[in-house]
């Protein structure tokens, strides 16, 4: 299994965890082997990659962990791409480049489920990540626009329109969906959780530094006028691509107005999930954060950063009361959004039972599903 693994990052880990409940359960693997240094979430032998291989950015460990990837494909009957936003972006020296022709020269099927593909960063990154993606037999998309992207391209392969790993989070971890989370009482102290955004590439500095004041001193405001705590889930913890800083200042900006909790990526998935199912609110930059949050039947908002935010909250019916613009600059409008989830009955059209269902059609929809035939109408 390949992806965005190693990076400290709640949502990709939560992917492995997915990945390995469910190509056992649904696809009969007996050692499903994540090219990922060791988490707090995956027993030892899962994992093959050795952490010194994530601790800079040179040539020699590029090189290093390039090899070790080798190594364990040599050792493997087929290849996964497992979730997230791995197809945007493809340099010629691309390790994609790799796995297209070990699959290509060894015969061993190669997979993509729970993926997006694009928006992509320049029509040389399409170029090259157009042919790596017609050398995949399958591929499961987690969003409408994502399975649009593959049929303009000419995608030869088995398309399954289907859904973000996540959503058979509960199950990998042995839970039913929860109930949805019910308003709190009038006067009863309610807990918003929050995840921010520590580094965003595509946005100029003078809009990271706007969005990031009107959210905190959004949450300020609304816990200095409302009954609630904050829990800060800090959902990427990597030293230059994470969200410790910017977590940082808000858990200051509220820590004498009310009680404080902070959870992050290196307390593993589990906990983090564990804690937004304690939330009655969310506000989320974080995808995942929000992924959780909906999962967990927490009413949230959720800045869409990304395109790939757009995607989710669309493919959920997100309800407008319940949106955000991508640069929010008016402190006044966040905690307006927030305070109306204390009341407001609103939530997505899309229930998380066929989120969930969604999910699933990554694994039995494959043609390699126990028991279960390819569905000629997945594509």
């Amino acid at each position: 299994m390949v992806g965005y693994y190693g990076m400290e990052n709640v949502g990709d880990n939560a992917f492995c965890v997915v990945l390995d409940w469910a190509t056992r359960t649904y696809w009969g693997a007996t050692h499903p082997v994540f090219a990922a240094p060791p988490m707090v979430d995956l027993p030892e032998a899962s994992v093959g990659m050795s952490p010194r291989w994530y601790g800079g950015r040179g040539a020699s460990d590029r090189a290093g962990a390039l090899l070790s990837k080798a190594a364990l494909l040599s050792r493997s009957s087929m290849l996964v791409f497992g979730g997230g936003s791995v197809f945007r972006d493809m340099g010629p020296l691309s390790e994609k480049k790799l796995f297209s022709l070990f699959s290509r020269f060894s015969g061993h099927p190669m997979a993509a489920v729970g993926v997006s593909i694009g928006p992509f960063l320049s029509t040389a990154a399409e170029r090259r990540l157009v042919e790596v993606l017609k050398r995949i037999d399958v591929i499961g998309v987690r969003d409408a626009a994502s399975a649009e992207v593959l049929r303009r391209a000419g995608y030869p392969g088995l398309l399954i329109p289907a859904g973000d790993l996540a959503g058979l989070l509960p199950e990998a971890l042995g839970e039913p969906i929860p109930p949805r989370r019910p308003r709190p009482a009038p006067g009863a102290r309610a807990r918003l959780g929050v995840t921010l955004l520590g580094v965003d590439y595509e946005a100029a500095a003078p809009d990271v530094r706007r969005r990031e004041a009107a959210l905190i001193e959004g949450v300020r405001a609304l816990v200095l006028k409302e009954p609630v705590d904050v829990t800060v889930l800090v959902f990427n913890t990597h030293a230059e691509h994470g969200d410790e800083q910017v977590s940082e200042r808000l858990r200051a900006a509220v820590a004498d107005t009310c009680d404080v909790r902070v959870v992050t990526a290196r307390d593993g998935v589990r906990a983090c999930w564990d804690e937004m199912k304690r939330c009655d609110l969310g506000l989320h930059m974080r995808l995942h954060g929000a992924v959780f949050a909906y999962l967990a039947g927490v009413p949230f908002a959720l800045v869409p950063y990304q395109q790939k935010c757009d995607d989710f909250l669309d493919d959920i019916d997100q309800p407008p009361s319940l949106r955000l613009g991508r640069v929010p600059e008016d402190p006044a409008e966040v905690t307006r959004v927030l305070t109306g989830m204390l009341t407001d009955d609103a939530v997505p059209g899309l229930t998380r039972e066929e989120f969930a269902e969604r999910a699933r059609w990554n694994f039995t929809r494959a043609p390699w599903a126990l028991g279960v035939a390819a569905d000629p109408s997945a594509g």
